[in-house]
């Protein structure tokens, strides 16, 4: 039997990609987002087994009315979020209160309410979006690696507790993607362009596409954190073990 899979912010991006993967590889998919008519055109594109629910998941309410709609899922990608690009000493509250209630609050209730119907069925699998910002930090960037960070976090102390319930929780830390979080961060931050996107090299950067097909892997094979870029996670490992190094490098690509 075919599993089925609830993706969030699937109108775009990561999201998208994702549910195209899952289409391909015969996995079932419900698919949630506020833009009506993106998640219209991904649903005929995509078929029958893919179901769409329109809506906000920061809205009092909504994820647990996503998950009746839903039906019996088996596995969940927490994908929804944003950014924005805000100097501390520019910080706006309300800009970052929003962020943490996409990229926090409304993560971690989804994953909670998942966690309580998957351990009902006795499995099941919860994939959160984090970033490889979660494991450090660049300039200008603070709210929304705090966000991600705390992301993290929350995944692993959820991924001990469910263990013993056969569910996995997986974090998935991808690097840039060539999608429209750059060109939206920077719109909601009053700037016309994103600085990292600008000044990231190469390496540093990859297609939604590549992202898509790991945490189908992922679905298949569950494992703790999902990666697309070995060198990052090396690297990452050895900013953890010297933020100065981490500082030095962050400071050239912002």
């Amino acid at each position: 039997m075919s599993k089925t899979v609830l993706i969030t912010g699937a109108s775009s991006g990561i999201g998208e990609a994702t549910a195209r993967a899952c289409a391909r590889a015969g996995i079932n998919i419900v698919l949630t987002a506020r833009r009506r008519k993106q998640l219209e055109a991904l649903q005929e594109e995509l078929g029958g087994t893919c179901k769409i629910i329109v809506g906000d998941v920061t809205e009092d309410g909504f994820n647990e009315k996503l998950l009746r709609a839903s039906g019996t899922i088996d596995a969940v990608f927490i994908n929804a979020g944003h950014g924005i690009d805000q100097d501390t000493l520019e910080t706006n509250m309300n800009d970052v209160r929003s962020l943490f209630e996409l990229n926090v609050f409304a993560t971690v209730e989804l994953a909670s309410l998942c966690a309580k119907q998957f351990k009902k069925h006795g499995s099941g699998h919860i994939i959160l979006c984090a970033s490889c910002l979660s494991k450090f930090a660049t300039p200008s960037h603070g709210a929304y690696c705090a966000s991600k960070s705390a992301i993290e976090a929350f995944a692993k102390s959820m991924r001990m507790e469910l263990k013993p319930s056969n569910i996995h929780v997986s974090t998935l830390h991808p690097i840039g993607t060539r999608t429209e979080f750059f060109k939206s961060s920077a719109s909601r931050s009053g700037t016309e362009h994103s600085s990292f996107e600008e000044r990231a090299p190469s390496w540093l950067m990859q297609s939604p596409e590549q992202v898509a097909n790991a945490v189908v892997k992922c679905l298949h094979k569950p494992k703790p954190e999902i990666w697309t870029s070995v060198s990052m996670r090396i690297t990452s490992t050895v900013f953890a073990a010297f933020p100065r190094i981490a500082q030095f490098f962050a400071l050239r690509f912002s």
